[in-house]
């Protein structure tokens, strides 16, 4: 994928004659130009970014001013090639909480002991063939996740969102955008992290981590507490799933049986627990002092 970056130093005086930013592309410099895309300007909006998901950086492009409602299109410009998108790396969505680095430890020290590494997962919607989607509901407001998670990177329309305000994430699994989607041929981009719990969630399993026996408040230490939080996260998770998805369900032709899952999960829960238990007698035989009698 190719991110192009167009920037319109006049806006306002663009603004007077043109309606749209109209991009073309070629597989070679010197090559035919084809009609690619359609921008929309914006008022006081001088940059904006266009994501072709099928250029390289083999690709070349032109670009022109174009007004919707006359077709009076300006010259085009001199040709470029585009940048890679850098998803994994320049996030441009805002993340849910900004934390320390040393609580961003914590958090990657409980997602390693309960097995929950973030993934990536790109949604990408685009009705201008005409079919409904599934993931915008009816409201023409609400963009459903495919897993739970949270966003890196949200366009519409080749325009990128960059508040938390616009959209809403809730509940991890939808984003609500402040206006309604208009129109028929929407084009809408959304990467995102994939997880059982957010880092906010398991930041405070980690506040919340009750002190283990033998401890107090002056003895115990943040890795008693990540492997509390730790057995709490998985203990949390297994009681939903007991209560949720615990029978076991056989027919005909297909059998459900959630047992092996919740066994396995049931067997980190005790090794976790082996281990938080040996670092607190680890240090309540620290400093033990005696007479070896022979």
């Amino acid at each position: 994928m190719i991110r192009l970056t167009i920037t319109v130093p006049n806006i306002n005086d663009v603004m007077v004659l043109y309606t749209h930013i109209r991009l073309y592309t070629s597989g070679t410099e010197t090559g035919t130009y084809t009609h690619l895309a359609y921008v929309a300007l914006v008022a006081s909006q001088s940059t904006y970014t266009y994501n072709h998901l099928t250029g390289t950086t083999d690709t070349w492009y032109k670009s022109s001013y174009y007004n919707s409602n006359t077709s009076a299109e300006s010259s085009l410009s001199d040709p470029v090639q585009g940048s890679v998108a850098e998803l994994y790396h320049a996030p441009t969505y805002p993340s849910e909480f900004k934390f320390l680095a040393s609580e961003l430890e914590v958090i990657r020290k409980i997602r390693r002991y309960v097995g929950d590494l973030k993934g990536l997962k790109r949604l990408y919607i685009d009705e201008s063939d005409g079919t409904s989607c599934s993931f915008i509901h009816e409201d023409r407001r609400t963009i459903e996740f495919e897993e739970k998670g949270w966003p890196l990177y949200i366009s519409l329309n080749s325009v990128e969102k960059t508040t938390l305000a616009d959209p809403i994430v809730q509940g991890y699994q939808y984003a609500v955008l402040s206006g309604t989607l208009t129109g028929t041929d929407n084009e809408i981009d959304i990467w995102y992290h994939t997880f059982k719990f957010s880092d906010r969630e398991i930041y405070q399993a980690y506040g919340d981590s009750q002190i283990p026996p033998g401890l107090t408040s002056d003895t115990v230490t943040a890795d008693h507490l990540i492997l509390q939080a730790a057995i709490d996260l998985l203990e949390n998770m297994t009681a939903e799933d007991m209560v949720e998805d615990g029978a076991s369900i056989r027919d005909n032709e297909t059998a459900y049986d959630p047992s092996v899952g919740l066994r396995t999960r049931a067997d980190m829960i005790n090794r976790l627990r082996k281990q938080l238990d040996n670092l607190v007698k680890q240090y309540i035989m620290t400093g033990i002092t005696g007479i070896l009698l022979d």
